[in-house]
C-alpha cells in the first residue's frame, strides 16, 4: 500500500488530539501551560540533538513509526504550539474542541482522501476536505449552536486547505 505509513500516524494523532483535548477539559490552566511548555521544550532539545546527528534508539524507533523522515517532529511540535496558543487564550471549552477538532478532524482528512484522485487544491482532495468539514461539525455542533458548528467548521475547512503554515498551529486557536 503506497500510505502504509500514513495510518499510524494519522491514528496517533487522533489519538493524542483527543486524550490533549480530555487534558485542557480536566486539569487546571496553569498546569496544563506548564505541561505543554515542558513538552515543547524538552521535544525542542530532543529535535536539536536528533538535527546534529544523535540518535536515542526510543526517539528513533517513534519517528520511524509515526514520523516523516524530513519533518523530525515538527507535526508533533505544531500540534502542541497550537494546542499552547489555545489554552492561553481560549476558555478551556473551546481550546478543548481545537484540539480534538486538529487531532480527529485533521486525521480523518489524510486517511479519508490519501488514495482520490479529486484533487481540490496542491496536495488536498475533496473527500479529504469533506470529511474535514463534517468531523469538525459534529466535534463542535456538541458545544455550540447549529450556526456556529456550520460557521466554524467552514472556516477551519478553509485554513486547512489553504493554510501556508503548518495547519496544527493554527486549528486549535482558530
Amino acid at each position: 500500500m503506497k500510505h502504509k505509513k500514513e495510518y499510524p500516524r494519522k491514528i496517533f494523532h487522533m489519538t493524542l488530539g483527543i486524550l490533549m483535548g480530555l487534558l485542557i477539559l480536566y486539569f487546571r490552566k496553569r498546569y496544563l501551560l506548564a505541561f505543554i511548555t515542558g513538552i515543547i521544550c524538552g521535544g525542542l532539545i530532543i529535535r536539536l540533538f536528533l538535527l546534529k546527528g544523535y540518535r536515542f534508539e526510543l526517539f528513533d524507533a517513534f519517528l520511524r513509526k509515526f514520523g516523516r523522515p524530513m519533518e523530525i517532529g515538527m507535526g508533533a511540535m505544531n500540534f502542541f504550539i497550537g494546542a499552547f496558543i489555545a489554552v492561553l487564550f481560549f476558555p478551556r471549552e473551546y481550546a478543548a474542541l481545537g484540539v480534538i477538532v486538529l487531532g480527529v478532524s485533521d486525521g480523518l482528512s489524510t486517511l479519508m482522501g490519501m488514495n482520490s484522485k479529486n484533487k481540490v487544491y496542491i496536495n488536498k482532495t475533496f473527500e479529504g476536505t469533506t470529511a474535514f468539514f463534517i468531523s469538525s461539525f459534529l466535534i463542535i455542533y456538541v458545544k455550540t449552536s447549529l450556526f456556529q458548528a456550520v460557521l466554524v467548521s467552514i472556516l477551519l475547512s478553509l485554513i486547512e486547505l489553504f493554510a501556508p503554515v503548518d495547519d496544527n498551529l493554527l486549528i486549535p486557536p482558530s
